[in-house]
């Protein structure tokens, strides 16, 4: 039998960095704001392969080049570089590169003779010597992702396992930005008070898959005994409203979604002091919620005292507080 050399180990010390940094893009894609969360991606991705600047793209083919870009983010470079970029798209030979091999990292040197011109001039004007990127096409959506990093002409050239560990990332950085863009928009939704919100996902026995780290602290409140992975509810189409947690469920053939968040004070209240509670917050007298909601006057005050109980206040305006705290599109 022909003996064949085994291929190159990674370093368990850069297994682990990478390993971190990973970890840490994805607690990031859950909590960081859209405005910010492509520059702390970056710094993530610089901490295990160093660069001194950064390109991350995102457009589709088109039948005048192959890629028209739909959005973009610069790190460490000015605005200017986009323009500047477009004026010798042409002559960029990273674009036909990338689209030869997608998915594979290419590395490019400024000195090498082959570069065209317009690429030269790029390197001189924004200080950059090496490059190397990768891109990423998806069949289904006609998408394409790209991450560009450069490295100065005093840097290290790019070595092939850093050309390794940016293949690896790649999907990653993808799946953790498409993460932050969705959790980002469905925010939007909500209330700063559904900041706690968590995401989860389980069979139909109950049996917990995936979750975010939120989603414990939630079930905690509920049920401070509870140990997993088996829920301490079954799921099911309605869902589960207790003492301090709701949970909304949406299924999808054998699993279900859980939408986790904390329940908000006024909810404790029934359908009838609710709507004693709205219109006491919004300023009407007892006569006019009385006669609103079809009881006499000494019954609103008798929902009144129940609801201040309940909630553990004395006064109209912490009514008008807690209401003004339920965003207006809860989760449904």
């Amino acid at each position: 039998m022909q003996y064949s050399a085994p291929e190159p180990q990674i370093d368990g010390m850069v297994l682990n960095q990478f390993s971190q940094a990973l970890l840490e893009i994805y607690r990031l894609a859950r909590e960081e704001p859209l405005e910010r969360f492509l520059q702390t991606m970056l710094e993530c991705v610089q901490s295990i392969i160093p660069f001194r600047s950064a390109w991350w793209g995102r457009g589709a083919p088109s039948a005048e080049a192959p890629e028209r870009l739909h959005s973009y983010y610069l790190l460490h470079l000015p605005p200017e570089y986009f323009t500047d970029w477009k004026s010798i798209r042409d002559d960029d030979n990273t674009v036909e590169e990338v689209f030869k091999k997608p998915g594979e990292a290419i590395i490019l040197n400024i000195d090498n003779p082959d570069i065209h011109p317009g690429l030269k001039w790029l390197g001189e004007r924004y200080e950059f010597h090496e490059l190397m990127c990768v891109i990423s096409l998806d069949e289904i959506t006609g998408l394409s992702n790209h991450l560009s990093i450069y490295r100065a002409k005093e840097d290290n050239p790019f070595t092939p396992l850093e050309r390794q560990l940016l293949e690896s990332l790649m999907p990653h950085l993808l799946s953790a930005a498409s993460i932050n863009q969705i959790r980002s928009l469905y925010a939007l939704l909500e209330s700063r008070s559904d900041s706690h919100m968590a995401l989860a996902v389980c069979t139909r026995d109950g049996v917990l898959l995936s979750s975010e780290p939120g989603l414990v602290d939630l079930l905690l409140t509920e049920w401070p005994e509870w140990r997993g992975p088996t829920l301490p509810f079954l799921p099911d189409a309605t869902g589960y409203q207790g003492k301090s947690v709701v949970i909304d469920t949406h299924n999808r053939d054998d699993l279900y979604l859980l939408v986790a968040r904390q329940l908000y004070p006024i909810e404790q209240l029934s359908t009838r002091e609710q709507d004693v509670a709205t219109r006491f917050g919004q300023g009407l007298t007892y006569k006019e919620i009385a006669r609103d909601i079809g009881v006499s006057p000494n019954t609103v005050r008798h929902y009144l005292r129940s609801i201040y109980r309940k909630l553990g206040i004395n006064n109209k305006a912490d009514i008008g507080r807690l209401l003004h705290d339920i965003p207006i599109n809860k989760p449904t």
